[in-house]
């Protein structure tokens, strides 16, 4: 009886066109390579096309793979408030991810530059905690957190982190330019250099 079972189930599996809900002769691996290929040539949507295709029918096929690369094209194809939804969706499923970090912080300036959403930009920031911030990453982070405030008119929080900056990474591309801000800032607002140290 088990026998007999199993021997109708196999042909069943054999015979349907849909297997565990993925279509015969389709391969999540072979599409992730054809996806891979396609975005490397350039046809970027269609590249999207197949990883929101694996994502749908394989969704244990490479998930963190798959969505770092949805994320990835929606953001070079321009999609700005989709790409922050997917970024969103990837740091949340993967809060242990490596990247987060950086995700993160490309996440607050893509909120800041291409929409304009200094809160948005900010709440980014705020999620990272700094003592997880890796020492190369370091600089780029007490700036651009600076330049933010800046931005939001928190002219006195900028002016710390700059000066912090300035100490603590003085021989970094951040440091520098963290100087340009701190001697901007005393020619613009005399009085915020003063009353910041």
């Amino acid at each position: 009886m088990i026998l007999r079972a199993f021997l109708v189930l196999l042909i069943v599996a054999t015979v349907s066109p849909v297997v565990l809900g993925q279509e015969r002769g389709w391969d999540p691996g072979e599409t992730y390579r054809r996806a891979q290929m396609l975005v490397d040539e350039g046809q970027l949507r269609r590249g999207l096309a197949l990883f929101l295709q694996i994502r749908e029918k394989a969704p244990h096929f490479r998930p963190f793979e798959v969505q770092r690369e949805v994320c990835r094209l929606y953001e070079r194809l321009g999609d700005i408030p989709k790409a922050l939804e997917e970024y969103e969706t990837l740091i949340n499923n993967y809060p242990w991810a490596r990247e987060r970090i950086q995700i993160l912080m490309r996440m607050a300036a893509m909120a800041e530059v291409a929409l304009h959403d200094l809160d948005k930009a900010w709440s980014y920031l705020e999620e990272i905690p700094e003592d997880k911030v890796p020492h190369t990453d370091m600089a780029p982070y007490l700036f651009n957190k600076g330049y933010l405030l800046e931005k939001m008119g928190r002219f006195q929080d900028a002016l710390r982190l700059y000066k912090r900056l300035i100490e603590e990474y003085p021989d970094t591309v951040g440091a520098f330019w963290a100087k340009e801000r701190v001697d901007e800032l005393g020619r613009e607002k005399p009085g915020a250099q003063e009353s910041g140290e």
